[in-house]
């Protein structure tokens, strides 16, 4: 089962406030970062996972349901030297195509309360898919699916609250078979992400965190290109000195350039997300331990019922703050 969006999703959210305080525009010069650990189990619904069944008999039914246990560790390391920071790892908040990345990258202060990034991620669409995912009757074979991303971020811009992530990245399927039916279902291809955020504190213990993001994909096979418009509110509450608690849920739509010839019809997806996560930090009696619980839920609507996908994770995990 590939539930990594949820993992990342969830992580970030259980340990952003924590984040924000120990960046602080770099005023903590030196080695820092994190080290996380997650265990967790959860189930997907998706004919294009390739833990489902690799022999599907008709292409106008949903995906059977997978569930599974997982355990992964994350982690970034830091190092601030005057106004600046150097950064390597797997950032908690980055998710561009739904997939783990490691991010190596640079950023600098701009005044006292802003900065900008510039970074580069080598494995951001690193995974396995189905060479050809709508072959009936037949044991499907799986390929590998890799690509890079490049990205630009602006925090706070011009003092004024708000944040931009800017991300480009490409896409390349190594055994892509589904395009030899039909040039317009190559996978193939390259895309951008921009994002625009905020947050607005709601009393000294609860804030909330609109957003709104814009994601184009630019496939080789114009069935596979999209457009998807994002909107999403983060509320966040400190309970108390050492306890937090975090909600998000997000709504989107993805419209398709072309017919898919398979199915007559011009794709368009709606996307539902919805993630809780706890945090206590101070777990065991260390200061910089912190103990999460976790849960996330995806839906993703389409009008072709061959592309509905639906999953959850619920899960525990311990985070170390150096």
């Amino acid at each position: 089962m590939k539930s990594s969006y949820l993992i990342l999703a969830a992580i970030a959210m259980s340990n952003s406030v924590a984040a924000d305080s120990e960046e602080g525009r770099f005023s903590d010069q030196g080695w820092g970062g994190e080290l996380s650990f997650l265990a967790g189990y959860g189930s997907s619904k998706s004919n294009l996972s390739t833990e489902s069944d690799e022999k599907i008999s008709d292409l106008n039914s949903a995906g059977k349901s997978e569930s599974s246990f997982m355990a992964a560790p994350f982690g970034q390391v830091r190092y601030n030297f005057d106004q600046q920071q150097v950064f390597f790892g797997m950032s908690r908040d980055d998710i561009v195509e739904g997939v783990f990345a490691l991010e190596l990258g640079y950023a600098f202060a701009l005044g006292s309360d802003s900065s900008l990034s510039f970074s580069y991620l080598p494995t951001v669409a690193k995974g396995e898919v189905w060479a050809d995912p709508y072959l009936l009757n037949t044991a499907r074979e799986k390929t590998d699916v890799s690509g890079n991303a490049y990205r630009v971020q602006y925090e706070n811009i011009a003092g004024l609250g708000i944040d931009s992530d800017i991300a480009y990245y490409d896409k390349d399927v190594e055994n892509e078979l589904s395009g030899n039916k039909n040039a317009a279902l190559n996978r193939d291809g390259s895309g951008y992400l921009v994002s625009v955020s905020t947050g607005v504190p709601l009393s000294e213990s609860v804030f909330v965190m609109p957003s709104i993001e814009y994601h184009r994909f630019d496939a080789d096979g114009k069935a596979m290109a999209f457009d998807k418009y994002t909107l999403s509110m983060t509320a966040m509450a400190m309970i108390n000195d050492t306890s937090s608690l975090s909600l998000n849920g997000a709504y989107g739509r993805s419209d398709y350039d072309a017919e898919n010839s398979l199915f007559s019809q011009t794709r368009k997806d709606f996307v539902y997300d919805l993630n809780l996560a706890y945090e206590y930090i101070g777990f065991l009696g260390w200061e910089n331990v912190g103990f999460n619980i976790l849960a996330g839920y995806r839906n993703v609507d389409s009008n072709i019922n061959f592309y509905d996908q639906n999953d959850y994770l619920v899960g525990t995990g311990v985070s170390y703050l150096f």
